[in-house]
């Protein structure tokens, strides 16, 4: 809560200060106002952002000891005092992505190509915008998040630009270019743009690359382009075409995304194609809040695919969870330096330091003379350097923040741990919470990830640890996380289909409160369960909508379905889908966030 000043009914303290001189605080238990009235009785003022605090001040304003309130400590009731630097260039987008998983090659007639994809700003307004753009890409998987997915030829970017929420787009500029060549396998290039006003707090704005390659040649992207959000992937044969094909801001060139391929990962041929974009976004302004780099694997950010993004492009528990624009707390600008698969005892190693080396020093050294890009060390990875022997498992976790992080940036490094989360089997495909089948080896209540996640709780390297773990977990069980049955969702409205079990079908009429890009359970014939992922909603105005689903079967469904929002994507059990996702965010007190400060 910020410090502000009020008048009250009594003007002067119990020294003679004028009261509107005094900082407004938090008032503690047995206070009383200068009519005798208990504070909790006080209606609540609001400070200049429109946050509730309760005012206390006065010369005959005791609390229970004897104490004039006006002499108290200060208590703000939230976090500690922000100290802004404007000039400190700050993470200012979420929803990014590295470029990673897979080369993609440039087809004849397609070879000039153009994403246009939205990010959500800071809770402050910003300006001078520093957006830079990768030659290189990470692997996921096992060796993640190794730099070795790289392309056969230099990316040249044409142009780029940032768009405005009011539709405006201003060129941003490499060394006061339009364009620019990004070296194969090592390079990064920096560009700038300034607005002619600041971004306004918390918007939703646009970043619009367009790049080419020689036909033949490969390049790597990172970006699903998001339909709901309006983000678009175009592809042509000449920077002409591709530039019309820009203007009329039209849907995406059906090659880079195609319907049958929306929302899927997978390998080059599987998944929904990935889109070039920037690397980070870094703006000036800031206003002194916390600012965490993110040690993190899938279970971090990437259990959502595209569809369920929120409208600021946030995905999976962390992003979620730091970007709540919370009263007290605030919402917590963030850069995500891992991607699905990542290890722990990879990172910061072995064919992993590009960004470190070529991205992050260069912002802190050429752009922020010697200041780094954050003011933390988050550290939720972990999960995929899993072993039977729990002193392996935790070491491997605790090498990198505590090692690795300290060694580059000094022993006095801020480092706020995350507790790992478990995988489940299941024999009924994960319906219900006794169903779910428990490993040695993944045992939140006596088996190795007990071990592990105790000894985060307990290591030196942390400076404070977040439960994760415990806020993922079901409520009947602690062996178990939630499973579909906590997410009664209503009934399927009518049947999908013709009910000939021959025809495909790929359209379900739900309830209109079902979200967008959530898995969802039902019962297609009685004591029987099948699952869809909604893709696509359009909203009939009679509390129904119709989802579009990727799964396009013949199943036989019968007439009002019950219906469940899945916990998982898939059948693996490691990854929890939308509901799980925000039951979990849910049930992490945004208090946690505290353990942000030193």
């Amino acid at each position: 809560m910020r410090i502000k000043t009020v008048t009250t009914v009594v003007t002067t303290d119990s020294a003679g200060k004028p009261v509107d001189a005094l900082p407004v605080r938090y008032a503690g238990a047995g206070e009383t106002d200068v009519l005798g009235r208990p504070v909790s009785a006080i209606s609540a003022t609001e400070d200049a952002l429109g946050i509730p605090v309760r005012v206390v001040t006065g010369k005959t304003a005791q609390n229970s000891a004897g104490q004039w309130v006006d002499s108290l400590p200060i208590d703000l009731g939230g976090h500690p005092p922000w100290v802004p630097d404007a000039n400190r260039y700050m993470p200012a987008a979420t929803g990014i992505h590295w470029s990673q998983s897979f080369i993609q090659t440039y087809a004849s007639g397609l070879n000039y190509q153009c994403s246009k994809l939205f990010f959500g700003s800071p809770d402050y307004p910003t300006n001078s915008f520093l957006v830079p753009y990768l030659g290189f890409g990470l692997t996921d998987g096992s060796n993640a998040p190794q730099e070795t997915i790289n392309p056969n030829g230099d990316i040249v970017i044409d142009e780029a630009w940032f768009v405005h929420p009011n539709g405006t787009e201003y060129p941003i500029l490499f060394g006061g270019n339009t364009g620019v060549t990004v070296t194969a396998a090592t390079g990064v290039q920096f560009g700038l743009v300034t607005l002619p006003a600041d971004l306004p707090a918390w918007s939703v704005y646009g970043i619009r690359t367009v790049w080419h390659g020689v036909v033949g040649n490969t390049y790597v992207g990172g970006y699903r382009a998001q339909r709901h959000r309006n983000e678009k992937y175009w592809a042509a044969g000449d920077l002409a075409s591709i530039q019309a094909l820009a203007a009329a801001n039209g849907a995406s060139t059906a090659d880079r995304d195609p319907d049958a391929r929306y929302n899927a990962v997978g390998n080059v041929s599987t998944s929904q194609p990935l889109a070039y974009g920037p690397a980070q976004i870094f703006a000036k302004g800031w206003d002194g809040r916390p600012v965490p780099i993110v040690l993190s694997d899938s279970l971090s950010e990437r259990q959502e695919i595209a569809a369920s993004a929120d409208a600021r492009r946030n995905m999976g528990i962390v992003s979620r969870w730091l970007d709540q624009r919370d009263a007290a707390w605030g919402s917590t600008p963030h850069m995500f330096m891992g991607l699905p698969g990542e290890k722990s005892a990879n990172e910061l190693n072995t064919s992993a330091l590009l960004r470190w080396n070529s991205f992050l020093d260069v912002v802190k050294n050429t752009y922020n003379a010697g200041a780094n890009p954050w003011t933390f060390v988050l550290d939720q990875s972990g999960r995929n350097d899993n072993n039977a022997t729990a002193a392996t498992w935790l070491s491997a976790k605790t090498a990198l923040p505590g090692t690795r992080i300290k060694n580059r940036y000094g022993a006095g490094t801020r480092i706020v741990g995350m507790t790992l989360l478990p995988t489940m089997g299941s024999s009924d495909s994960g319906r219900t919470v006794a169903a779910y089948t428990v490993s040695t080896l993944w045992d939140a209540v006596s088996g190795t990830i007990k071990t592990v996640n105790d000894g985060v709780k307990a290591s030196s390297v942390y400076n404070a640890v977040i439960d994760l773990q415990a806020a993922y977990m079901s409520d009947s069980d602690p062996l178990r996380a939630a499973a579909a049955e906590n997410f009664p969702l209503g009934n399927i409205v009518g049947h999908p289909g013709n009910q000939d079990g021959v025809t495909t079908w790929d359209t379900m009429r739900l309830p209109n409160s079902v979200l967008l890009g959530a898995r969802v359970m039902f019962e297609y014939q009685p004591g029987l369960w099948t699952s869809r992922t909604l893709i696509s909603k359009t909203d009939n105005g009679d509390g129904t909508a119709d989802f579009k689903v990727a799964e396009v079967l013949a199943t036989n469904v019968q007439d009002n379905a019950t219906l469940l929002g899945h916990a998982f994507t898939a059948a693996d059990f490691i990854h929890p889908a939308l509901y799980a996702v925000l039951r979990t965010v849910s049930r992490i007190p945004q208090s946690e966030k505290a353990k942000f400060y030193s």
